[in-house]
């Protein structure tokens, strides 16, 4: 489940909103402070190898970032981290989408913001969207070991890309490399930031 979602503005590090549904109660200030510390990390990232999810002791923290937005969410470990990735995508593009104008002159007033709870509710399904999507990597054609010799991948990214039939979930990735899913989700990155990676969402 999602237990919480916050909305941060990254060039202030305020967070505008913020919504829970579980029993992870984090004060929101906390949160604003630690992603923030974490922006111009993840900024540089944004450029190469991007983390999507950090391991923050019993929950998963997935983060979203879009222009000058970051949409990020505790999450159960038991969820998969791709799918609620999914989610924060589209709750940051409806945000992005409603307050793009109005963020430029952004005079600090929260009280517009307000009414956007409700759309985080629509979007997350009350905190169980990521329960219920599955969302799977799928590889673009075929990778080939030479690139590996070539050192233009570790072959702990072959070994990954080899994987995503377009059936298996980052953690079933996991479990069948026996490693750990944060390196499965850098693999991935990895791969989409040479554009050989697509997703696709299975089930409902």
């Amino acid at each position: 489940m999602i237990q919480a979602v916050y909305i941060l503005i990254a060039e202030s590090g305020l967070c505008v909103v913020d919504r829970k549904y579980g029993k992870a109660d984090m004060d929101p200030n906390l949160i604003a402070g630690f992603l923030t510390a974490l922006i111009q990390f993840g900024r540089e990232l944004a450029e190469g190898n991007r983390v999507h999810v950090i391991d923050f002791g019993a929950f998963d923290i997935c983060l979203s970032l879009k222009d000058n937005v970051i949409v990020a969410a505790t999450v159960d470990k038991v969820d998969d981290g791709n799918a609620a990735m999914a989610v924060l995508a589209d709750v940051n593009n409806e945000f992005v989408d409603m307050y793009e104008d109005y963020l430029i002159d952004w005079d600090g007033n929260l009280e517009p913001f307000e009414k956007f709870v409700e759309k985080i509710d629509e979007i997350t399904k009350h905190g169980k969207a990521s329960e219920l999507r599955t969302i799977v990597p799928i590889l673009k054609g075929k990778v080939s070991p030479m690139l590996v010799r070539l050192g233009q991948m570790t072959q702990k990214v072959y070994d990954v890309a080899k994987m995503c039939d377009g059936k298996l979930t980052t953690r079933s990735i996991a479990d069948q490399l026996g490693i750990e899913v944060k390196d499965v989700q850098r693999a991935l990155n990895t791969l989409e930031d040479m554009k050989m990676l697509e997703w696709k969402e299975i089930g409902n």
